[in-house]
């Protein structure tokens, strides 16, 4: 899904880009990657620099494609379970949650020979923790028995020109620079491109792949998203993932989603239990307990997800 919809000014598309580079036609003009943007063969491909990790970037409608790739070409062993991780930018996990979350999702990669999918945003707490893992199992063990694979934008990039190759170069407009920087110990990056430039990852392409690989061509692998913090654009692809029945873990006190979310699974997990012998005063009285609780997360929300006015930043998803 595009985040970016409507035209904003004369100096900036919709996309990100300049007016003068961008393929909108009119001022108001309701921008659509589909009407907007040209495919062609990607030359954005082969090992990162000071790595030895492949890279690829693809159009945001190749899944299948990209799980050819995944399988085949860079050849990754099938693995036995897919871990989906969610995130954000400015939480940070206390010393002793890291310490638990790094434990446990270093103990089941290893275990069950893992694939490792997050953004890939060095940035980001989640990514940064699955790029100490993959050091320092790494360390222990140079033959690592688990994948760690960053599926971000393209365009939120930093430095993404000198992914065109030192043999290439790229043929078009120069673009914005990305606002985050690639975490450098990931074994495997998919940069997925819908031509925007630096706006928010829902993770709908994450998730939508991290189901190809779990479901398609008849394969069977368990797939689980675990949530550590993230922000109001990660609810489209939480829910996708619900709604396709994909087991979702909440990691509490780890960020303004996850508490938000755990708060209401606490509030709600006992309704079915709720006794049919409750009075009307007991009903009336639950009820304006509820409103008033309801108010605080709406105060939350506006406050801790406010969501940008076109053309603006994306907000900090900190609480206040």
């Amino acid at each position: 899904m595009i985040v970016f919809k409507h035209r904003v000014n004369r100096e900036k598309c919709i996309c990100g880009n300049s007016h003068d580079w961008s393929n909108t036609s009119e001022l108001n003009e309701v921008w659509d990657w589909e009407k907007h943007t040209e495919t062609e063969p990607t030359k954005c491909y082969g090992i990162l620099p000071h790595s030895k990790s492949p890279y690829l970037r693809c159009d945001v409608t190749e899944v299948e494609k990209v799980c050819l790739v995944l399988f085949e070409l860079w050849n990754i062993p099938i693995p036995s379970l897919i871990m989906r991780m969610v995130g954000d930018a400015v939480s940070t996990l206390n010393v002793t949650l890291e310490k638990e979350v790094l434990r446990g999702i270093s103990d089941a990669a290893v275990a069950s020979d893992a694939w490792i999918i997050t953004s890939g945003y060095k940035e980001e707490t989640t990514s940064e923790l699955i790029g100490e893992i993959v050091y320092k199992n790494r360390v222990k063990n140079a033959a690592l028995n688990f994948s760690a694979i960053a599926v971000g934008k393209w365009g939120n990039i930093r430095d993404r020109e000198k992914l065109y190759g030192s043999n290439q170069v790229c043929e078009h407009a120069p673009s914005p620079p990305g606002r985050y920087a690639l975490e450098p110990n990931h074994t495997h990056y998919i940069c997925f491109d819908d031509g925007t430039y630096n706006s928010s990852d829902n993770g709908e392409f994450a998730s939508e792949l991290a189901r190809e690989i779990s479901y398609g061509a008849r394969r069977r692998i368990p797939l689980v998203t675990i949530v550590a913090g993230g922000n109001l654009y990660a609810l489209d692809s939480i829910s996708d993932d619900l709604i396709n029945q994909v087991s979702v873990v909440i990691i509490n006190q780890s960020g303004p989603l996850a508490n938000i979310l755990c708060k209401h699974y606490k509030a709600t997990k006992n309704i079915s239990k709720a006794t049919r012998n409750q009075t009307d005063e007991d009903i009336a009285r639950d009820k304006r307990s509820g409103d008033d609780e309801n108010d605080i997360d709406t105060v939350m929300l506006e406050y801790s997800f406010r969501l940008p006015r076109p053309g603006e930043e994306p907000p900090s998803t900190e609480l206040t």
